[in-house]
């Protein structure tokens, strides 16, 4: 299935450079790493100890950091924030089916920080 979907949060706050050191991602899958547009910023949630990435970010800083760039800009969102649905998705199928989604607590079972 070839599927482009964007994330983005849903208020007129300004994203912040963070270093990616300060935030917690797996692993990317390397085959998305060279289609990613790096030129939108992440959205990280913010925990008391660090940043967690929100999925779709992971290929962007992965495809950051081969250029050479380890420092660049997300959109900092609270845990209730995100819970409370401030994250939405869109996702255009390949039959251009265009379907929008309000993120939360659903999509991730239970907010936690893990370590990294």
């Amino acid at each position: 299935m070839n599927l482009k979907a964007y994330k983005f949060v849903s208020d007129d706050r300004e994203p912040i450079s963070i270093p990616h050191s300060k935030i917690c991602y797996p692993p990317p899958c390397l085959d998305y790493v060279d289609n990613v547009d790096t030129s939108y910023p992440g959205i990280v949630i913010d925990f008391n100890n660090g940043y967690y990435l929100i999925e779709d970010g992971v290929h962007r800083i992965a495809k950051l950091q081969r250029g050479g760039i380890f420092e660049s800009l997300f959109y900092v969102v609270s845990i209730e924030e995100y819970k409370q649905g401030i994250v939405h998705m869109i996702v255009t199928t390949k039959d251009k089916k265009v379907l929008k989604y309000i993120l939360g607590e659903w999509s991730h079972n239970h907010l936690s920080l893990i370590s990294h």
